[in-house]
């Protein structure tokens, strides 16, 4: 199966603008609920037990409703899956102002999460529609994702100061009605798009190679890295200057990961994505290791670098090898990612009673490099 229509017969980089420009901009909100709520769980009208349950729950929810969410997409046109999904968003942040209690927050998160993976799906779809530039076009559409979350950590969390902690997500959906406008000028559908295939989508697809690296990615970068970080950094200086030096990494990444994703995707486009992958795939064992071994700073930059490229290297893979609906097998690859990246928290969180956070990246490390070993001997 071709990719929808309007994306398989416009292959500009003006529709990859608007629809990463849409979900960037849609971002606002969820960028920085992670940042107020957990402080200002009272205001909120909830406990801090239901803080990591709302935090979570947008990623539960499409970690099984990507397939479902590409099928939709394949029915009504990635165009109107944008433009639905920029209309979602901004509902749900402008719940965060206006409602309390972890029901209607859940509810907010539950449609974020619905939200985010159709946007997530509608900018990727552009951006595989031109499969000579596959990979310079899903390097520039992560790029712009990263300027909404920045906007949010920096603008937005100076302005819940001024305004209030709930208050400010109300500016934040006006905001995002940006979104809805760029969704809005992606080009009209030209024809009618074809139907999906008639097999049902599983809510847990069965995974390719490539699915299972991405997997190990989410599991050791997202999930263990991320909850660790701020733990491995107490560990040599101070807990308020570690709690800093944590946020400005995760902003630092984000700047990174800006400048990294579009230059790794005009490689891949130039020479090849076999090559690059390899050799991120290769760095980030590297990083793991480093971590592991004690020299935190130095292989958290390898992580970071690595991470920013195999972000846009993975999926642009995926799009140039998917044989029948890109979609569904962005969707696929997708959803194995967020369960990496769910599941790693939750081990950590057993194991560390009984290991330290080093030697859980060590242990990573060899695992991600069993997973490269494994795709490599994949012919296709």
């Amino acid at each position: 199966m071709t990719p929808s229509p309007e994306a398989s017969e416009d292959k500009s980089w003006r529709s990859l603008w608007l629809s990463s420009g849409a979900l960037s901009l849609s971002l606002l909100g969820d960028a920085l609920i992670y940042i107020v709520l957990p402080v200002n769980a009272d205001v909120f009208g909830v406990s801090l037990a239901w803080v990591g349950i709302l935090l979570a729950a947008n990623r539960i929810v499409r970690t099984f409703s990507y397939g479902m969410i590409a099928v939709l997409g394949e029915h009504i046109g990635i165009r109107n899956l944008c433009i639905l999904a920029t209309a979602t968003a901004i509902i749900s942040t402008a719940m965060y102002g206006l409602v309390q209690g972890w029901a209607a927050l859940l509810a907010a998160r539950v449609l974020w999460g619905l939200s985010y993976g159709a946007l997530l799906l509608a900018a990727l779809g552009y951006a595989a529609s031109d499969r000579a530039r596959t990979g310079s076009r899903v390097g520039v559409s992560r790029a712009i994702e990263q300027v909404g979350p920045l906007l949010a950590l920096t603008v937005g969390a100076w302005l819940a100061g001024v305004v209030g902690a709930q208050q400010v997500f109300l500016y934040l959906a006006v905001v995002s009605c940006l979104g809805a406008i760029f969704a809005l000028k992606l080009p009209r559908r030209v024809a009618k798009p074809p139907m999906p295939r008639a097999d049902r989508p599983s809510a847990l697809p069965k995974p390719d190679r490539l699915d299972v690296l991405i997997f190990w990615m989410g599991f050791a970068v997202d999930g263990v890295f991320t909850m660790t970080v701020t733990i491995m950094l107490a560990e040599h200086i101070a807990l308020e200057l570690a709690m800093l030096s944590g946020g400005a990494m995760f902003a630092g990444r984000r700047v990174i990961e800006m400048v990294i994703a579009p230059l790794s995707g005009y490689i891949a486009d130039r020479f090849g994505v076999r090559a690059p992958l390899i050799g991120n795939a290769v760095l980030l064992v590297v990083g793991l290791g480093l971590v592991g071994l004690g020299w935190l700073l130095t292989g958290a930059l390898a992580i970071v670098l690595a991470r920013g490229a195999l972000g846009t290297l993975i999926p642009a893979a995926v799009a140039l090898f998917a044989p029948e609906a890109v979609l569904q097998s962005l969707a696929r690859n997708q959803t194995w990612r967020d369960i990496g990246a769910a599941l790693g928290p939750l081990t950590t969180g057993f194991v560390l009673s009984s290991t330290t956070p080093e030697t859980l990246h060590l242990i990573l490390a060899v695992i991600f490099l069993a997973s490269l070993s494994w795709l490599l001997t994949w012919q296709t």
